[in-house]
């Protein structure tokens, strides 16, 4: 029995065009839908990062995207991706373009604190050595609680009663 397989490369580019994977052309219409060319260009950015696809990420760099651009839903950086995919090549070319090791994203986490699964053990490694910081060392302190007027309450400490008893 010989089995033949069928493939749509019109429905293939059409669907890698629309998620934002590959291409990363100019046009602002696929087949009718429209999109927004900066959102495509800065999706395929993160992409690109996350994929450990250096080429492509310096392409995207020299189009005029930045390496501060931060991702619209949770606000991290391309080297928030590289580190989490554990792309050596790509931290190492982030660094030494100088991106903010230590950008916190929106839940307050650095790029250090997505380097964490086995694959990204040598990228946790670089991060490090360039003096990266995890979030929590990096966020500002919680404020004190204040009390109904307004002024910090302070936590005295406990004393013995003068009575006590052994």
């Amino acid at each position: 029995m010989i089995r033949k397989h069928i493939v749509f490369p019109s429905i293939a580019f059409a669907l890698a065009a629309l998620s934002g994977c590959g291409g990363g052309g100019d046009s602002t219409s696929i087949a009718g839908i429209e999109t927004q060319a900066a959102n495509v260009a800065a999706t395929n950015l993160f992409h690109a990062a996350e994929l450990g696809d250096l080429a492509a990420l310096q392409e995207f760099v020299t189009q005029g995207q930045a390496l501060t651009n931060r991702h619209a839903e949770n606000q991290r950086t391309p080297l928030h991706y590289g580190a989490w995919g554990g792309h050596t090549n790509v931290v190492a070319w982030l660094l030494e373009q100088k991106a903010d090791i230590d950008a916190l994203d929106d839940k307050g986490q650095a790029p250090l604190d997505f380097a964490w699964m086995p694959r990204s053990e040598a990228a946790k490694a670089m991060l490090l050595s360039a003096g990266a910081k995890p979030g929590k060392e990096l966020r500002p302190p919680e404020p004190e609680p204040v009390d109904v007027t307004g002024t910090p309450q302070k936590e005295e400490p406990e004393s013995e009663p003068v009575n006590a008893k052994p």
